[in-house]
């Protein structure tokens, strides 16, 4: 096997690329060549180790003119994607990101051990695989009372494949509390999810009483995990409690299945409340932050 080399974007081969990761322990549609050229706007390299037996993506930008790898919004892992078995690991690759990004920042999916001194951060997975009962029992009184209200109000959730209508009314709800995420990373995100959404990959969900819209909500669809990527519930929805419908139908139409919800974790403290009232597992991923000083 040959080493671990540094590829420029246009040479990637990108059918090489996305059979690697769709053999990879955890092949998650963050990382398909489809996602990221659309969430990264083509601007992506890559650490490739002999023949695509292992890839890492380095999305790319400048800043003051300084060249840096970071991690894209609405894209919450990348990292290592290889094999369970393969030989080689994390340390290997962050040592072999080029000395020209002068600074990196990665969030590290956790199919492989990741490396002593990296900062850590929680993901909540609900495991989908069981019966509904079983999955609806492990909800906590606060979700089960607002799935009542939401049932009396009698809310709809059914897919829909607005996906326009989802990121501009996420926008509208969020965007002055998130005003690091400019109006070309909504753009972006919006392809990315328009380019997977003929097969499937991105599903867009809506939650309504008669013709009045209360949330859209994106799902990402990777082989074993639906990620929740987009939540953008009106006022009127919000004091609804009507994301707890949309999860709660999910959790129905997606039971039995060999399938994670995926709700990305949070580092605000009352949403990841909000997630854990549906009784989800956590699991931690890394967070990894380099500067490099110029030669």
């Amino acid at each position: 096997m040959d080493g671990i080399r540094y590829i420029r974007h246009n040479a990637i081969d990108m059918a090489a690329w996305d059979a690697c990761i769709s053999r990879s322990s955890r092949p998650l549609v963050y990382a398909g060549s489809a996602y990221l050229n659309a969430i990264c706007n083509h601007s992506w390299d890559a650490l490739v180790c002999g023949n695509y037996e292992a890839v890492f993506p380095l999305p790319v930008k400048r800043k003051w003119g300084v060249p840096m790898v970071y991690q894209p919004f609405f894209c919450q892992q990348l990292g290592l994607f290889a094999s369970k078995d393969f030989a080689l690991g994390y340390s290997d690759f962050l040592k072999a990101i080029p000395r020209k990004f002068l600074k990196v920042t990665l969030q590290l999916n956790p199919s492989f051990t990741l490396p002593d001194g990296i900062g850590k951060r929680c993901n909540m997975l609900l495991d989908l695989n069981r019966s509904y009962e079983v999955i609806h029992d492990a909800y906590n009184a606060d979700a089960r009372k607002n799935l009542r209200k939401c049932s009396d109000a009698e809310i709809l959730v059914e897919p829909c494949g607005d996906i326009h209508a989802a990121v501009s009314l996420y926008k509208q709800v969020w965007g002055t509390l998130n005003p690091v995420i400019k109006d070309q990373h909504y753009r972006n995100f919006e392809n990315a999810c328009l380019a997977l959404q003929s097969s499937s990959e991105a599903i867009c969900f809506k939650a309504y009483i008669d013709d009045k819209v209360l949330a859209y909500a994106i799902f990402l669809r990777s082989p074993n995990y639906l990620h929740y990527v987009c939540a953008a519930p009106t006022a009127e929805g919000r004091k609804l409690g009507v994301m707890h419908a949309v999860i709660d139908c999910i959790a129905k139409t997606h039971s039995a299945q060999n399938l994670y919800l995926d709700f990305e974790g949070s580092e605000i403290p009352e949403v990841a409340a909000f997630y854990r009232k549906f009784g989800p597992l956590e699991e931690s991923y890394g967070t990894f932050h380099q500067s490099v000083m110029p030669y």
